[in-house]
């Protein structure tokens, strides 16, 4: 019997063959689950306070073959899986103070005058898979911020998510169960709660009656706020009473930045491995140990103010390599596990150079998703035409799979390398 071409492996119906006998077999729910391709989509975010010594991050070359610098030597394997940009930024300045807009575009003293405020990129996609996972945002870090702060993670009301600064926290959050009287307690919590503003409805409408528009607009976005808390919350309590995944893997311990990096790339990698979140934060923090990669232990802070000298200088090229090196170990585990081309893996900072204290040029990569990346791809670099980093932001949010034309302060989707 010959199978008709329509009827192959990607078919909605199954065929046992053998000896030249075909059996078409009914639906099953569960091979159809295997044709059906995945629709899963991932993002995490890599960042530090203080940029990147541009000699030893952006190639000289572009193109999928551009020779790499020394610090990204790790990368050389994972060509066509990874893209540097050059000249991305947001247009802003204000040095330290700006490193806080690196993944919304948007000030948070601009923020009131944004539909969607300072919102970041990873609260904007945590929106898009609430309720497909126990949390829809992970948000960490590596160690204390003292020292500098990335400042990372912000939501649309304009509120700092602070990150979770151990591994052993992490972990717990990720695969401990709570106890059942913890659990209940919850529970019983969110039940008294109820809905805040279905209970002021009445006077928020009588109220807005007589705002000017510009007042109904605010409070509009204000409501909109305390919607989407809600339901946060009800999402998170049907998450209650569901075990956790089970991994054969014991707690880490607590320690410094250099410790605590590789064991919390591996604890995202968990993390999105059992579905346990799509989307993802890690913060390097400026509490950086330089005595643990074998220098003069001087605040990472310090090392960044170099002034070009040439020994401070080489310490933050090393302290900046073992960051690339390990993010690189991240992607390539990624890849190894069948996940890099369904997570978009983004490193950057809000600070360009950190000694000249600049937000121009910002160390940006990009590596997986379903991108045809390019190693190296150099934006217009001037005034005039310059790429709003936002527009790359755009372009991965739709790849996410939001139906948005805009972000942050976007002009249009960088299209420079495909989706």
């Amino acid at each position: 019997m010959t199978i008709p071409p329509q009827l192959g492996s990607h078919s909605r119906r199954h065929f046992l063959r053998g000896t030249g006998a075909c059996l078409a077999l009914p639906f099953l729910e569960t091979l159809a689950r295997a044709d059906a391709p995945s629709t899963t989509r991932r993002f995490v975010c890599v960042a530090n306070p203080f940029g990147m010594i541009a000699d030893a991050f952006f190639p000289t070359e572009t193109g999928l073959g551009a020779a790499l610098p020394a610090n990204l030597s790790a990368f050389d394997s994972l060509r066509g899986k990874f893209t540097v940009f050059s000249n991305l930024d947001h247009g802003m300045g204000g040095g330290h103070s700006g490193t806080h807009a690196f993944l919304s575009g948007v000030r948070v003293q601009e923020a009131a005058a944004m539909p969607n405020g300072n919102v970041t990129l990873d609260q904007f996609l945590g929106v898009a898979t609430a309720g497909r996972t126990r949390f829809p945002v992970l948000n960490t870090s590596a160690g204390s911020d003292n020292g500098g702060s990335c400042e990372l993670s912000w939501t649309r009301s304009g509120v700092l998510v602070p990150a979770i600064q151990t591994v052993s926290g992490v972990f717990r959050k990720l695969f401990l169960e709570e106890g059942a009287d913890q659990a209940a307690a919850r529970s019983q919590r969110y039940d008294r709660q109820g809905s805040i503003l279905d209970a002021v409805q009445a006077q928020a409408d009588a109220m807005n009656k007589r705002l000017s528009k510009r007042d109904q607009t605010k409070m509009d976005q204000y409501f909109t706020s305390v919607r989407e808390v809600e339901l946060a919350i009800q999402q998170e309590q049907q998450w209650i009473h569901r075990p956790r995944p089970k991994i054969d893997v014991a707690e880490p311990k607590d320690g410094p930045v250099t410790q605590q990096l590789p064991i919390l790339f591996d604890l995202i990698t968990l993390a999105l491995e059992t579905d346990s979140t799509h989307v993802a934060t890690i913060e390097v923090p400026g509490g950086f140990d330089a005595k643990g990669v074998g220098l003069e232990p001087k605040g990472y802070h310090a090392y960044s103010h170099h002034g070009k000298e040439p020994t401070l200088m080489t310490g933050m090229r090393k302290i900046e390599k073992y960051q690339m090196d390990h993010l690189a170990r991240f992607v390539q585990k990624l890849d190894e596990r069948g996940l890099l081309e369904s997570t978009q893996v983004l490193f950057g900072s809000g600070m360009g150079d950190g000694s000249a204290h600049t937000n121009s040029n910002l160390p940006v990569l990009l590596a997986g998703g379903s991108h045809r990346h390019v190693t190296h791809a150099v934006m217009p670099a001037e005034k005039g035409q310059r790429v709003r980093l936002c527009n790359l932001y755009l372009a991965m949010a739709q790849q996410f799979g939001v139906e948005t034309e805009r972000f942050g302060q976007s002009t249009g989707t960088l299209n420079t390398f495909g989706a």
